[in-house]
């Protein structure tokens, strides 16, 4: 009687597994790559919107530029809410990473509703 043989694994549903991953991912990063188009503030997760608050906030306080300022503002809300503004500078002053920015961010809010109630933009 002849000695038992030892079963392999069969070697090709590792490499077609191999060869499948890599043309995957060839095809998806280099071929068809994910592309986005028409994207606005206003898409913005309420997080991320409160994110762009600071930012514009923050470049407000740097160059003072209050149409700049109201113009991006406008992106993300249209027509502007001072009232929604307010409520979305609360949850910064709530948040730990963005607290110290707190101050800055509701005098730009102040500035804008002047400036709207000034020029009669809404």
């Amino acid at each position: 009687m002849a000695g038992k043989q030892k079963k392999r694994p069969p070697l090709y549903l590792l490499t077609g597994l191999i060869i499948g991953a890599a043309l995957g991912l060839f095809i998806g990063y280099r071929i068809f790559p994910v592309q986005f188009f028409d994207i606005t503030p206003a898409s913005l997760h309420q997080d991320f919107q409160e994110d762009y608050l600071v930012m514009v906030g923050l470049a407000y306080h740097a160059d003072g530029d209050i149409g700049r300022a109201y113009s991006r503002i406008s992106e993300m809300m249209s027509p502007i809410d001072i009232d929604r503004l307010r409520a979305m500078s609360l949850r910064i002053d709530d948040n730990p990473d963005t607290h110290s920015n707190y101050e800055q961010i509701r005098s730009f809010i102040n500035d804008l509703q002047t400036y709207m109630s000034d020029t009669g933009r809404r």
